[in-house]
């Protein structure tokens, strides 16, 4: 794991490198590529860069930015050979850094981002080779070699410079703190010029860690911007389903101790079951069965489980993780209405929370959440003939802002982004016959289609009138036609391409969307058309032949 970047040489001499530390052990460097002297290194979140200056640079001292993989670019020029340390203070979005005088005294100096210095005040009397700032005590620590013996001081913005103990001899390599362990990494260099990485405490602990390599006095150390940080996974979920061969989205990011998260570049990705899955932000698809996700980067990792079913009955039987809920929740603004007064089966206080319960004859506000989710993971085979999201449940969604879930059985409605569903939605099962056994999810979806066209712009809405049926003369048409359709053109043709079309839908729920679509045949007032030829080959095999 990168724990530490560093500025250093290979050899005595040599051009400064891009030095990265393990502190297991691990240094590695690579070529900068510049030949000017690099004085001190401190990271900025906002920026996700780090800083260094080039005081002796011949047209004057710059300051110049490094990217974790090395790249030095020139940012602005400074107005003092800030040759001691620099350290970055969120508050203000400002550096700090020291110079060095040729009188011997270190004075303090304030570095805007385009490079505008102020000098505040003088330090000590000595070398400061080292610059750290704690954010959490808004103190600045410095690093101050006099007489071949360097002392840790403390450094306050109101002008209070403090020495605190001694650190060792001749510490000429830099400093940086670790908030995840509270506590200095620095490098002090031996006689030979060989360099070693060592810890310090505020209680005054010095410790020797670890050997670097040579000359990495007069340099810099900053802690990597993920020391001590964690891996968020964003995507899967903890507990998701998935359907096989439905596409799933890994993505995570590093969240950092010392600002905003990092993105998910360079994380690996693993399974249990399925073994590497790539780096980045992949798609795949997972085989079935039960996972166990890990994302990896230097030594930080997370997993979550994640299950995958071999089809969409099998997922929607399936109780869903609470992070499923939640989601569902949160792209909805959900309204739970009571029904008749005084009728506690009425009453959602009576039906409390998220319980999954599919054998339950008892509404549940996760029978509606879990129909919604069914509908979230559906793809087809051929793009769906109306609306213009990706996806079904996209389509609602696009034109439903609120889904008011009644227990009283007044009808399902919609209009103006508002959704109005009745008791039959809260319940597993819509069969008196059967209140016990969950019914296939395709008899509560259509009426989500159905109602989601109503809050679209141009629907026609419903007109009462005689029904096709095959023969003249039947009542209770109530679209006077199908192709663009109202509420039951879309429901129609939502079953007729889970029929045709279904990707992750088993044979047994096509035969039962086919069903349900020829039940619908005589709401249409006239003898359904379309354009579409997809759709039209559809029509005469269901209802026209």
């Amino acid at each position: 794991m990168i724990d530490l970047y560093a500025i250093g040489s290979r050899h005595p001499g040599t051009d400064p490198t891009w030095t990265t530390i393990d502190v297991q052990g691990a240094v590695n460097q690579q070529s900068i590529g510049t030949t000017k002297e690099l004085a001190g290194l401190t990271y900025n979140p906002s920026t996700q860069l780090y800083y260094t200056v080039a005081p002796a640079n011949g047209a004057g001292p710059l300051l110049c930015s490094l990217s974790t993989g090395g790249t030095l670019q020139t940012v602005a020029p400074v107005g003092a050979k800030l040759n001691g340390g620099i350290a970055y203070r969120g508050p203000d979005n400002c550096f700090y850094a020291v110079a060095n005088g040729s009188d011997g005294i270190a004075r303090f100096h304030q570095v805007t981002m385009g490079g505008g210095t102020s000098e505040l005040f003088s330090v000590a009397l000595g070398v400061v080779n080292g610059l750290a700032y704690v954010q959490a005590t808004d103190t600045f620590y410095a690093l101050v070699t006099h007489d071949d013996f360097t002392w840790f001081y403390s450094i306050k913005l109101s002008g209070i410079v403090t020495k605190l103990f001694g650190a060792g001899l001749r510490v000429f390599g830099g400093l940086c703190h670790s908030p995840s362990e509270d506590r200095f990494y620095f490098v002090a260099n031996q006689a030979d010029g060989f360099s070693r990485l060592w810890t310090l405490a505020l209680n005054g602990s010095v410790v020797d860690r670890m050997g670097l390599g040579f000359r990495f006095n007069h340099a810099g150390i900053s802690m990597s911007p993920w020391f001590g940080g964690s891996v968020n996974i964003k995507s899967p979920l903890e507990g998701e389903r998935f359907v096989s061969g439905e596409n799933t989205v890994l993505d995570a990011g590093i969240l950092s101790t010392t600002g905003p998260s990092w993105n998910s570049d360079g994380i690996t990705w693993e399974s249990d079951r399925d073994g590497l899955l790539g780096t980045g932000a992949p798609t795949v698809t997972l085989s079935p069965g039960t996972h166990v996700i890990t994302a990896s980067k230097e030594r930080l990792k997370r997993s979550v489980g994640v299950r995958v079913f071999a089809d969409l009955w099998e997922l929607y039987r399936a109780a869903p993780a609470q992070a499923e809920i939640d989601r569902v929740l949160g792209d909805f603004t959900f309204v739970w209405v009571d029904g008749a007064a005084g009728d506690p089966t009425r009453q959602w206080a009576s039906y409390p929370g998220y319980p999954f319960a599919q054998t339950s004859p008892n509404p549940s506000r996760t029978a509606v959440v879990c129909k919604l989710d069914a509908l979230r993971h559906q793809r087809f085979l051929q793009p769906l003939p109306f609306g213009t999201a990706q996806s079904a449940y996209e389509q609602v969604r696009l034109n439903t802002h609120t889904v008011r879930v009644s227990l009283d059985t007044t009808g399902n409605s919609a209009g103006g982004g508002v959704m109005n569903l009745d008791r039959t939605f809260t319940l597993w099962s819509n069969n008196p016959a059967q209140p016990t056994v969950a019914t296939p999810y395709i008899h509560s979806l259509y009426l989500f289609i159905h109602e989601a066209r109503h809050s679209e712009p141009g629907d026609p809405g419903h007109t009462s009138c005689t029904a096709w049926t095959g023969a003249a003369g039947t009542p209770n048409g109530m679209d006077a036609q199908f192709d663009p359709g109202s509420g039951f053109t879309r429901a129609a043709l939502y079953l007729m391409w889970i029929y045709k079309y279904g990707r992750y839908d088993p044979a047994s729920i096509r035969t039962e969307a086919k069903a349900l679509a020829a039940t619908l045949k005589d709401r249409f007032c006239a003898h359904p058309t379309s354009a579409n030829p997809l759709v039209k080959a559809l029509l005469a095999e269901l209802w026209n032949a």
